[in-house]
């Protein structure tokens, strides 16, 4: 007779009695993400649309530290290495699909592959950053971006049927770099594979949050040119602060000369 999950759950494990040490050969698997997963020096030439709206990405002192060029510390635990991995693999697998269904425009990397991956750069304000694809419906071009989440994450999208601020703020500047209205962000459920699609349209309301954040780009950038260093916005115990690859450099910086203030939040309900 079937068991019902309430039972199979409450079965005890069986004891582990081979002799060999089964955590830790998981710890040793988990030491193989985090190889090469070091703090290094690196210098910011740009703007990332993927960063910006998120913890450090809104605060001008930390792209002041990117710019100039620091330390980075290094904040990945296997878990999130292997989630990273497993999200890339997801956006190769559906690209592909889209590739193939020809729903998707062609483009050539670097290396001289097909891609759906369209490479977008910005001078005034330096940005650098890659477009998941660019579809044509209905004879329209329609920037994406594709977010990969687990099953309770995307259930959430799927009943709010909006898409994170971060998701958003990512899309509106390939949105306004590439001179495109609308925008899709592509959400798959990690557990079912299932894709659910929220369609972004440039309003009032996007267009001159988007124009200021362009602004506040451009008036950190030059803070940076002019070597006038933002001051603190956050407490350094803030969740901010702490998740900050910058901390170390930040706290051995100077306190700062001119008050810039965080990049302002995308509203929900606008």
């Amino acid at each position: 007779m079937a068991k019902s999950l309430l039972q199979q759950v409450m079965i005890k494990p069986a004891k582990n009695n081979t002799g060999i040490d089964l955590q830790g050969i998981v710890d040793k698997i988990e030491s193989g993400y985090m190889v090469g997963k070091v703090d290094k020096y690196q210098k910011k030439k740009t703007f990332a649309p993927s960063g910006l709206s998120y913890g450090s990405g809104e605060c001008a002192r930390y792209w002041y530290l990117a710019f100039e060029g620091g330390t980075f510390q290094n904040t990945d635990t296997p878990y999130s290495v292997a989630n990273m991995s497993s999200g890339s693999l997801s956006h190769d697998r559906i690209q592909d699909a889209m590739l193939k269904s020809g729903i998707a425009k062609k483009f050539v990397d670097d290396n001289g592959n097909e891609t759906t991956e369209v490479k977008l750069v910005n001078s005034d304000p330096p940005i650098y950053g890659f477009a998941d694809g660019i579809i044509e419906w209905n004879g329209e071009d329609i920037v994406i971006e594709i977010k990969t989440m687990k099953d309770e994450s995307f259930e959430f999208r799927k009943k709010k049927n909006a898409g994170a601020n971060y998701h958003i703020v990512q899309l509106l500047i390939y949105m306004k770099i590439l001179k495109l209205a609308k925008g899709l962000l592509i959400y798959e459920n990690k557990n079912t594979h299932e894709l659910f699609v929220i369609p972004i349209t440039v309003n009032d309301y996007y267009r001159q949050w988007i124009d200021n954040a362009f602004n506040w780009m451009r008036e950190v950038r030059q803070a940076w040119e002019n070597k006038t260093i933002p001051k603190k916005n956050y407490r350094n115990n803030s969740k901010v602060c702490k998740a900050c690859p910058l901390q170390k450099d930040c706290a051995l910086a100077e306190p700062g000369e001119i008050k810039i203030a965080s990049l302002e939040e995308l509203s929900e309900t606008m």
